[in-house]
């Protein structure tokens, strides 16, 4: 990248790593409305069938394979990385391969093939969990311990070294959100849903299309290479908050707590049934430790630099979120 942006969207041609995932599809969904040639890179056939219904190119990519990433940019104006192995658990090294070696594949490709702006995804975790609202936004990075974060720590930096712009979402709901809409409804509605202690953790919210406008100012404004900027709507709410609405929806009086000792229990005993059958955790130590934080994170270069603003504040992106909830069968 040579710390250009795109003139415009509409006619530039933008691939989109990640792009049958939540953000990345959304992403999708955003650039071909405005007008661009979206190529949106994926791995399956469900995933190339909601890229196409979005009105994209579909280009069947796995972000570690180097010279498969070079052939898909090629030609492109512009690249948004969303992909990357998310989960509260499991092998370091797949998420080496897939979250940093993928990132370094995508934004060498880029390079090399005169992409003007990348933009890549990272995370408000990757400056820790007890992050203060005027914590200065590049302040340094750090790691926490869980393979995840970690490894969107070491991302989060290999971008920034190569002139990236940067956008660090906080807590992404609404329509197909699988950590903060899907999985706990389908827990609440079943029962097994819980939070730990008071449930006074601290949630940075976002809805999804106000992170999506985020990312597609950054492919846009003049100074954003090299930048990193935090996006969430400026609203923290506890995660007993939070979680209500769910609550509501399914006709709940309020989200059940258990003692947080009795909850890292129960993330030690399910990280340890996962590790005999192969199949993922229905909570690990990762997420406690991730509902009880205290950072509320700031936000004010995104609206600063890049004359962002969120328009969708918690009540609107809820009640947006429970209409898909209902209509995709979701709350019983």
């Amino acid at each position: 990248m040579d710390g250009q942006p795109l003139a415009q969207i509409r006619g530039s041609r933008i691939a989109v790593t990640g792009a049958g995932g939540f953000i990345g599809l959304a992403t999708c969904q955003r650039l071909a409305a405005d007008g661009a040639h979206v190529v949106g890179l994926d791995l399956t056939q469900a995933a190339e069938t909601v890229v196409r219904a979005a009105g994209a190119e579909f280009r069947a990519v796995d972000v570690t394979d180097a010279a498969a990433v070079r052939s898909a940019v090629e030609g492109c104006d512009g690249v948004v990385h969303t992909a990357a192995l998310v989960a509260e658990h499991g092998a370091m090294a797949d998420f080496v391969r897939v979250n940093v070696g993928g990132t370094r594949n995508v934004l060498d490709a880029a390079r090399d093939a005169g992409v003007l702006r990348a933009v890549h995804l990272s995370s408000v975790a990757t400056l820790g969990y007890d992050a203060a609202r005027d914590l200065p936004e590049d302040a340094p990075t750090r790691t926490t311990g869980a393979v995840y974060v970690d490894t969107k720590t070491a991302s989060h930096e290999l971008a920034l070294g190569r002139g990236a712009a940067i956008v660090r979402p906080g807590d992404v709901y609404g329509p197909g959100s699988i950590p903060w809409t899907v999985r706990p409804v389908g827990l609440m509605r079943a029962g097994r849903f819980f939070l730990p202690g008071r449930g006074d953790g601290i949630i940075t919210p976002i809805y999804v299309d106000d992170l999506v406008d985020c990312v597609v100012r950054a492919l846009v404004h003049p100074d954003a290479a090299g930048r990193a900027y935090i996006a969430h709507d400026g609203s923290p709410v506890t995660a007993a908050e939070f979680f209500a609405h769910y609550a509501r929806m399914l006709g709940k009086e309020a989200v059940p707590t258990l003692p947080r000792p009795v909850m890292a229990a129960v993330a030690a005993a399910e990280e340890l049934r996962s590790r005999v059958t192969g199949k993922p955790p229905i909570f690990a130590r990762a997420s406690l430790i991730y509902i009880t934080r205290g950072g509320a994170y700031p936000n004010a270069r995104a609206r600063d630099e890049l004359d962002w603003e969120p328009r969708v504040d918690l009540a609107a992106g809820m009640e947006r979120t429970g209409a898909w909830l209902r209509e995709q069968g979701l709350l019983g």
